[in-house]
């Protein structure tokens, strides 16, 4: 995807009502799908698009990350571009999953939590995105933070991790 065609998916994004979607609302959808008043499986591929282009910003900053880490520039935009490509993969696994559209960093993280928990029954991504998500803050507001090129090797594995179980969840919705 050029540049030209991610600005076009983005602003699509900002005018979808789809992304104002809640589980209440949802549930009134699953209903009126019921009585044939409306067509879930529509809807359903509006809010996988809206979905797979998280999933496409998400591995946009993960190879951002991984030009970076490979060239030697910076590693504090490498743990940067780490966390969002997580921020963005969670976000659409959230969005598709929970019917939720969860923009607060702290909020997301919980919300991937019980997504987590709920579809396999483990907590460990979560915990290591809030974990770079603590990170990602101090390498962008503490100067004095040290970022070895270690760290950012981990950084990219728990973003592909991460990325990787989204995937599986939007698929699976």
């Amino acid at each position: 995807m050029n540049s030209r065609q991610r600005l076009d998916v983005m602003l699509m994004m900002q005018k979808n009502k789809l992304m104002e979607l809640t589980p209440d609302k949802w549930g009134l959808l699953v209903y009126l799908n019921e009585h044939d008043a409306v067509d879930l499986s529509t809807i359903k591929r509006f809010m996988n698009d809206i979905a797979k282009s998280r999933l496409v910003l998400a591995e946009d900053n993960l190879a951002v990350a991984e030009k970076l880490l490979e060239t030697g520039l910076s590693n504090r935009t490498v743990i940067h571009k780490s966390y969002y490509s997580m921020y963005h993969a969670a976000r659409s696994a959230v969005y598709v999953q929970m019917q939720l559209d969860v923009t607060r960093h702290r909020s997301l993280v919980d919300k991937f939590k019980k997504l987590l928990l709920r579809n396999f029954g483990d907590e460990t991504l979560a915990k290591q995105m809030n974990k770079w998500r603590s990170m990602r803050i101090k390498c962008d507001y503490d100067l004095g933070v040290e970022v070895a090129e270690d760290m950012c090797g981990y950084a990219i594995s728990d973003a592909v991790r991460i990325v990787d179980t989204c995937k599986s969840l939007v698929e699976g919705f």
